[in-house]
């Protein structure tokens, strides 16, 4: 989604020495949840890719380091005083990049190998109050490939953020293994900076509006969306999860493209729509929260910074009267730009103010995410060496009962991440292929009323049927 600049009288500066030094509003809630479960690897972001040629090792170890000497961010760590989270930024740092030499092993053994240590090192947790917020893997299958994993804590880092690294790490590799410049200007602010400013932006006159709008669009909210589970749901979660991977063909594509044109939104705002109406063939409910993550990167000076800029926004649909899904859409294009209109109260606060009642083993307001990228991960590019595209490592965790995430352009799959204390793998296997063909159904007859399209019609029933043959109400 389209980010808005901030007016110009909002600027940030650099922190005096005698400046706090607090955690933005998101840190701090994983901050929180850290605390709960020391070291999950729930909000580890695991990437991992091929290397085929005469890497420099000596050169890729340059190259992190010197990223987290440029990122405040990658070298701060979070002590706790007294309950109170205390970021401490090193002066000193070495990344860590662990090596595993794999060719002692047999050929036809070693890529097993790799993939059981990839699935591994994906899934060890940080230590926040000591670690390095970057960490490195590199297997080496054979004399001339490699595979090179990286894995990074959320609570330092977000999608955007992997860009600017592949970015970085290229210029850097180029320096250190062939003496070329960096070219890259010293950065304005660092995230700490950002931090203080957000602490004190979100204050006063500007927090009020801010919560008078979220009060007003989420009065009367139904506290849980009631999908129909596998098992009954645990008292405390562990967090295990799994992923689904869903592709939508280039053609599926092009026809919400060419809808989201006509009807007057924006791509994300369809395949959301569709999203709702799937949620709704499951639940039966037209009174629908879903959470969607949203990157505030609204000032220049951010834009070349790595860090946690993401907020969570809670999106409301409404489904009554049964509407066809172009009358649908522009419901949802009313909630979403209001949404991003107002997306500056971070989402802890906006449960501190709501107070929402709480359940066993449920998150406040919303228990299904949803996320549509404009763009897959880039590929990183080093100097005199093959790279394969960037693959997610998955550490089989799910932060929500149910997320699902798209490229809204193709070119990558994307996936359901569900929760394996509530869905077994067929359940959701069956989910992605209600999700692909009601979609083809809404973009094919986007005047029919919802009730009268095939694939709503076909879904309902059989999740009706499954109910009556005993399958678990969620409400449990």
């Amino acid at each position: 989604m389209a980010a808005q600049r901030e007016p110009v009288g909002y600027e940030i500066r650099r922190r005096h020495a005698g400046d706090p030094c607090p955690l933005s509003f998101s840190q701090q809630r994983l901050w929180f949840l850290d605390q709960l479960s020391p070291g999950d690897p729930t909000y580890n972001i695991p990437y991992a890719m091929r290397i085929r040629g005469p890497l420099s090792v000596p050169a890729l170890q340059q190259s992190l380091d010197a990223i987290v000497g440029r990122h405040e961010i990658l070298r701060t760590t979070f002590d706790n005083v007294d309950g109170t989270p205390v970021p401490v930024i090193a002066d000193h740092w070495h990344v860590e990049l662990k090596q595993f030499d794999l060719r002692k092993l047999p050929a036809e053994d070693r890529e097993a190998r790799a993939g059981l240590l990839l699935k591994k090192e994906a899934s060890r947790g940080f230590n926040i109050a000591h670690d390095l917020m970057l960490r490195g893997v590199l297997f080496r299958v054979a004399d001339d490939e490699y595979i090179f994993l990286h894995v990074s804590h959320h609570i330092a880092w977000e999608f955007r953020s992997t860009a600017l690294m592949y970015s970085e790490l290229a210029r850097f590799y180029d320096h250190f293994a062939c003496g070329n410049e960096v070219g890259l200007p010293e950065l304005a602010i660092q995230f700490s900076d950002f931090a203080l400013w957000q602490r004190r932006f979100l204050s006063g006159d500007m927090l009020e509006k801010l919560a008078g709008y979220w009060k007003g669009q989420l009065a009367g909210a139904p506290a849980d969306l009631n999908l129909p589970t596998d098992l009954p749901r645990p008292a405390v979660s562990n967090r295990r999860g799994k992923r689904y991977p869903i592709e939508l063909s280039a053609e599926i594509l092009e026809q919400a493209k060419s809808l989201s044109l006509q009807s007057g939104v924006t791509p994300f705002m369809s395949l959301f729509g569709a999203f709702n109406v799937f949620l709704h063939c499951y639940t039966g409910q037209e009174d629908i929260c879903v959470g969607s993550p949203i990157a505030r990167r609204r000032r220049d000076e951010i834009e070349p910074m790595i860090g946690f800029f993401v907020n969570t926004m809670v999106l409301r649909c409404d489904l009554s009267g049964n509407p066809s899904f172009r009358q649908l859409l522009r419901r949802i294009s009313r909630v979403v730009l209001g949404a991003i209109a107002h997306a500056d109260l971070p989402f802890d606060k906006l449960v501190e103010i709501l107070r929402p009642p709480r359940s066993a083993g449920r998150m406040p307001l919303f228990q299904v995410n949803f996320r549509a990228v404009k763009e897959p991960v880039p590929a990183l590019r080093l100097s005199g060496v093959e790279v394969s595209p960037p693959e997610w490592i998955d550490n089989e965790t799910s932060k929500f009962d149910l997320s699902l995430e798209l490229v809204a352009t193709g070119g990558a799959p994307g996936f359901f991440e569900y929760s394996t204390e509530l869905f077994k793998p067929e359940t959701v296997a069956a989910m992605a292929d209600d999700f692909h063909h009601l979609l083809q159904d809404l973009l094919t007859c986007p005047d029919v009323p919802l009730a009268e399209v095939e694939a709503v019609q076909r879904i309902r029933n059989r999740v009706l049927s499954r109910s009556d043959a005993g399958r678990v109400p969620s409400i449990l």
